[in-house]
């Protein structure tokens, strides 16, 4: 179940993080896969040097892929950069063009060469993030790339649907990789353990799981979704503290309190 033999792949940021788990997931279900990366990964893929916000760098991918593997059936656009902590007044017009540059217009590229080259039936699967899915401090940029990304699915969903190629969305919460775990001290790690309801971060294997299935033919009524997998992050906190007012006694509502 889930199988992908005999389909071949590109994973754009391949080379590590949730990237690196999703090509590994791929090709331990049976696909061939290509690695589209600035940097080559540390593990035995095709390998294509890759910047996504460069049209001919993306069209080069794609070429690339079709000349080793002779077809192209899935493409998951996770190459991304990440500026979180970066509030209104903080922002650049350099920050804000380098971050959709990547984000957004790796998307965009990704959506426009796969229109061209991906087999019939294919699936593009793009990796977008739960800030961009609820309002939090410090996400001015990044958060606002992320809804592009959602969006944008939406409206390749509709563009491809002709050729039955399927454009999902899946919006990662906190993940366990060096982007996160880096970060000296950092504090967004212990707040998810406290107030997300499943208590912990995510794997970087189980976002390669989701995207297994989106990718597999079990999924090919699935289409134009945006998948949170977040440990119930978008769901809500499990901890509120909130009094209640004089006006509630006993579990009734008094009006003249």
């Amino acid at each position: 179940m889930f199988a992908l033999t005999g389909k071949s792949a590109i994973v754009t940021g391949g080379s590590s993080g949730i990237g690196r788990a999703i090509a590994k997931g791929f090709r331990n279900a049976g696909a061939q896969v290509l690695v589209a990366d600035r940097r080559p990964t540390p593990d035995d893929f095709e390998f294509c040097e890759t910047d996504v916000s460069c049209e001919e760098d993306v069209a080069l991918m794609f070429e690339t892929a079709q000349r080793q593997f002779g077809r192209v059936d899935i493409l998951v656009n996770n190459a991304g950069i990440q500026p979180l902590g970066v509030g209104f007044e903080r922002v650049t017009g350099p920050l804000l063009e380098r971050t959709f540059a990547v984000n957004v217009h790796g998307v965009t590229f990704g959506l426009k060469h796969a229109a061209r080259a991906l087999a019939d039936g294919g699936r593009v699967i793009n990796i977008a993030s739960f800030t961009g899915m609820i309002g939090l401090p410090g996400a001015a940029v990044y958060a606002a790339s992320k809804a592009a990304v959602i969006h944008l699915s939406r409206l390749g969903a509709i563009e491809l649907s002709p050729r039955h190629i399927t454009v999902n969305t899946i919006s990662p919460g906190t993940i366990r990789t060096p982007a996160v775990t880096e970060i000296p001290d950092n504090p967004e790690i212990a707040f998810i353990e406290q107030r997300t309801p499943l208590g912990r971060l995510g794997e970087p294997e189980e976002v390669a799981a989701l995207c297994q299935f989106l990718a597999s033919d079990e999924a090919a009524y699935i289409t134009g979704q945006n998948i949170a997998i977040d440990g119930g992050l978008t769901t809500g906190w499990i901890e509120h503290p909130v009094v209640p007012p004089a006006n509630v006694q006993n579990g009734r509502w008094t009006d003249d309190l």
